[in-house]
């Protein structure tokens, strides 16, 4: 039955003999399917290639928590020379607790307190009488069990 077909495709019979194995039903011209070998070399290439996408998933993920954090502490360093710039009289600024004024909430203070084991310090590099004023605003959080930190430099003259 198998040999009728064959011959409408066009093979002689010396090649239908030759090209199929009538016990097992397969036509070697035509090799339908794949070994087993070649499905888990297969299998395995796509393994590997899934594992290298996920890992990279996962360090996208990584890196935009970083950013995300990295962007609230310059945010609230800049909340904090914005302040300081509205006050503009060099011994009220230095006098204030920055640090407190940064945790407390709104209207009395920054509400700055956003991540994890945030501190912001304010320092005066150049001393609290130089003119212009240089202030030095540190933001320190904690990210994965990590100390962070991010600096935001400023000079201040009165107007």
């Amino acid at each position: 039955m198998p040999d009728k077909n064959l011959k409408k495709l066009g093979f002689t019979p010396f090649q239908i003999s030759k090209d199929f194995d009538s016990s097992i039903g397969y036509h070697k011209k035509f090799g339908m399917g794949f070994t087993l070998l070649e499905l888990m070399i297969g299998t395995a290439v796509l393994i590997i290639a899934l594992v290298g996408l996920i890992a990279a998933y996962i360090g996208c993920f990584s890196l935009n928590e970083s950013a995300r954090n990295l962007t609230i502490a310059v945010n609230d360093a800049q909340c904090v020379t914005e302040e300081i710039r509205d006050i503009n009289i060099p011994l009220k600024i230095t006098s204030q607790d920055w640090t407190a004024w940064a945790l407390a909430d709104s209207p009395g203070g920054g509400g700055c307190n956003s991540l994890d084991n945030e501190t912001v310090i304010v320092t005066y590099p150049s001393g609290t009488s130089a003119e212009p004023l240089e202030i030095l605003v540190t933001v320190s959080w904690t990210e994965k069990g990590r100390q962070k930190n991010t600096q935001v430099v400023t000079l201040l003259s009165e107007r």
